[in-house]
């Protein structure tokens, strides 16, 4: 039976890389055909999915980038055969419309659907994408995480995302804000250093 899962983490622990593995093994070893998606609204790496292990950058392009439309995504994909499995990137930008359009593609178009993404923004503050998956979601799964939280004095898992402007964290802002080297970056983790930092800011929650 096909089943929409979603695979949650925080950024670097590895969300990407096993979507590309998943999609090595149905189009490589065993032949099939496979959707590779992610939002419009990511603009990072353009229309391509990016992961980066060491210095090397594995990416892959996407078979299309998803609209925000009500019916659109489903719509699309109905006119689509033979597809044996759906990979979705960055899917806390998903809309609401679009995680019911994928539960109509589970039930009714019977292909399983994994979609990776964060819980939660900078703020702590649910994504309404990752708001609908954990509704919907036959099967919700943390991915293995490998992010540690590098401001702690001792080695603790990260579980939320911090905003940093210029190498300073802030906690107010769009929630959509692509990554940007040169001014906004992200960093994982742990709720204790997260929250030491909030109360510091004097941020209501």
């Amino acid at each position: 039976m096909a089943k929409l899962y979603f695979r949650y983490a925080v950024m670097n622990a590895g969300k990407s890389t096993q979507l590309l593995q998943i999609a090595h093994d149905y189009e490589i070893n065993n032949h099939e055909n496979i959707l590779v998606l992610k939002p419009e609204v990511d603009t990072k790496a353009d229309t391509k999915i990016i992961t980066r292990i060491g210095y090397d950058a594995l990416t892959r392009e996407c078979d299309f980038l998803i609209k925000k439309q009500e019916g659109w995504l489903f719509e699309k994909i109905n006119t689509l055969k033979n597809i044996a499995i759906i990979l979705i990137d960055e899917a806390q930008f998903l809309t609401k419309a679009n995680v019911w359009d994928l539960a109509r593609v589970v039930t009714e178009l019977s292909i399983p659907v994994i979609c990776f993404g964060l819980k939660c923004d900078f703020r702590g503050h649910p994504f309404p994408g990752s708001t609908y998956l954990f509704a919907l979601a036959q099967d919700i799964e943390e991915v293995t995480t490998r992010a540690i939280c590098r401001k702690s004095q001792k080695p603790v898992k990260a579980t939320v995302n911090m905003r940093l402007v210029n190498g300073r964290p802030v906690f107010s802002g769009d929630q959509v804000s692509i990554e940007d080297d040169d001014v906004v970056h992200y960093e994982p983790v742990s709720l204790k250093e997260f929250m030491k930092r909030f109360i510091k800011a004097g941020e209501k929650y």
